[in-house]
């Protein structure tokens, strides 16, 4: 008899001496997976605040575009459409909107945002120079949601037959990793990037086609667009 009895109360020792080694080992692979998220997190607050380094004509206020966001197979923003928009407040002024909405086979995302484009210089002879502030809301269902404010500066390098664009582009993000919330605790996302841009534009039958690319040191987006102005 006493032999189970000894049995049965070492097991249940044992139990209880485990459970808090569980719980810590449960919260150490939580925070491992969050870190494998940064790269997601840094697409996805790209793709929220994409700023295309464009102004349009004097005769121009309203400029449409559709571009897609190309992300890392890692960052799980592989393919993201964005609709944006701009309308000219004064010669050197524009506020743009920009919106998304998909699916893919791991989520549903929307997005959307808002953003101040602004050239220096005078009417006649505007500055190489484009400064854009940019706000954007990155929801992915279930999963996360991130507000990112980023500041870029960009320059236009006039080539022969086409205009290229180097610049760079700080971003700070907050938000919340709701797959980690609903597995242990609440996991709350603070974090702060620089990335340089490098882009070109030209035209196809009168619609302007904008390549860009977003580089830093642990993640690469690419930005194609399209627009028309009117």
């Amino acid at each position: 008899m006493r032999i189970p009895f000894c049995f049965i109360f070492s097991s249940l020792i044992f139990a209880q001496a485990n459970k808090p080694f569980l719980v810590e080992l449960n919260r150490i692979q939580s925070l491992e997976s969050f870190d494998s998220k940064k790269l997601y997190i840094k697409s996805s607050s790209i793709a929220s605040t994409l700023f295309l380094p464009i102004y349009s004509g004097r005769n121009k206020n309203i400029a449409l575009s559709s571009s897609m966001v190309l992300g890392e197979k890692d960052s799980e923003v592989e393919l993201a459409p964005v609709i944006a928009g701009s309308i000219k407040i004064s010669w050197n002024l524009s506020i743009a909107g920009r919106m998304s909405a998909f699916s893919n086979q791991k989520n549903a995302i929307n997005i959307y945002g808002w953003g101040l484009a602004y050239k220096p210089g005078k009417e006649d002879k505007l500055s190489p120079w484009n400064f854009g502030v940019s706000s954007g809301v990155y929801r992915s269902f279930n999963k996360l949601r991130i507000s990112s404010f980023s500041l870029s500066i960009i320059r236009t390098i006039s080539l022969s037959k086409r205009d290229a664009y180097i610049g760079i582009c700080s971003n700070n993000v907050k938000g919340i990793d709701y797959s980690i919330n609903q597995k242990l605790d609440s996991q709350n996302i603070q974090k702060n990037f620089s990335s340089f841009l490098i882009g070109t534009t030209f035209k196809v039958r009168g619609i302007k086609v904008l390549p860009i690319v977003n580089y830093s040191v642990d993640s690469f987006v690419m930005a194609i667009g399209l627009q028309k102005e009117f």
